[in-house]
């Protein structure tokens, strides 16, 4: 009976702490929020530290000495800053960013807008197509294009076997073409679905009052359309923008040491020289990129909006 009646009480105690706002939300969000804090937060307070202090010969950091020297050391060198490795890098992973978001924008919004209007089986087949790299490894999906750039790859050698070309042709050997496929291939759903998400909400009776009132097709989807889809067009180019601009894994299959992107020199100097100090403050071009990114995007759009809802 004393346990019966102690268990009650133990039940009455555990459903009294969810009784107010403040209890229920500290057990539904508390788990959330020490995740995000152990595994974003801690790494990016760690990161921002030792970018502002050094390592010694025995790979260990010096704590207590603040120091800017490693910013000053990624400019640092013989010619002025932008001949330095580090600026290049940074210039080249900003241009093939850039590229593979214009690219998945440019392919994805067509798409997308035939997925809005049709729907039915052809959403249906398009969406799995679409989705279907994903049910394997991003590693394995990298080396399948590895496998068809290069001067013994797959288009290559389908050109030298037709008669087309008598030697391999240096635009599908490994390089900044090679990369920017590989981006968009990894990246491209993203984008597109944000896209359709945006335009599954427009009205498109809109569209057709545009065409009565004698708008083009051109005119509707510039006046219309577009503006009704920024949220969209805004998400889906940070979902690509971002994520290739620290790309590492593509980049090191299909650059073969010919293309150097940022995040392959923080690998470099980190992995040859312990470079923590190096590659922290390196990183943090990277993080102020995002962080930009964001902040231009929230300007023209509400968080909620960047959902594309």
């Amino acid at each position: 009976m004393s346990s019966e009646t102690s268990s009650r009480s133990l039940r009455q105690q555990l459903l009294g702490a969810f009784e107010t706002r403040r209890s229920r939300l500290s057990v539904t969000l508390g788990p959330s929020v020490v995740w995000l804090v152990l595994l974003l937060l801690a790494p990016i307070m760690f990161m921002v530290t030792v970018s502002f202090l050094q390592v010694n010969d025995a790979y260990q950091i010096i704590w207590g000495s603040p120091t800017l020297s490693n910013y000053g050391a990624l400019f640092a060198g013989d010619g002025p800053f932008w001949e330095t490795a580090f600026f290049q890098s940074l210039i080249l992973s900003y241009k093939l960013a850039a590229v593979t978001t214009v690219l998945c924008l440019v392919g994805a919004f067509p798409l997308a807008y035939l997925l809005a209007t049709r729907g039915g089986r052809t959403f249906k087949v398009v969406i799995f197509l679409v989705l279907l790299p994903f049910f394997t490894m991003y590693l394995v999906r990298a080396y399948s294009w590895y496998l068809m750039f290069g001067p013994h790859g797959v288009i290559n050698s389908t050109l030298l076997k037709l008669g087309v070309v008598s030697s391999p042709v240096a635009l599908f050997g490994y390089g900044q073409l090679a990369i920017v496929v590989g981006l968009v291939h990894a990246y491209f759903p993203y984008m597109l679905l944000s896209l359709y998400a945006s335009l599954d909400g427009i009205d498109f009776s809109l569209v057709e009052a545009a065409r009565d009132l004698g708008g083009s097709r051109i005119d509707a989807l510039k006046d219309v359309v577009v503006p009704l889809t920024l949220p969209g067009i805004i998400s889906g180019g940070l979902f690509v923008f971002v994520p290739s601009l620290g790309a590492f894994i593509t980049p090191k299959f299909l650059g073969q040491g010919k293309v150097q992107m940022i995040g392959q020199l923080i690998e470099l100097r980190i992995t040859s020289q312990y470079a923590i100090d190096y590659g922290s403050a390196a990183s943090m071009f990277i993080v102020i990129s995002i962080v930009v990114a964001f902040l231009l995007a929230f300007r023209y759009v509400s968080v909620e909006d960047l959902g594309g809802i």
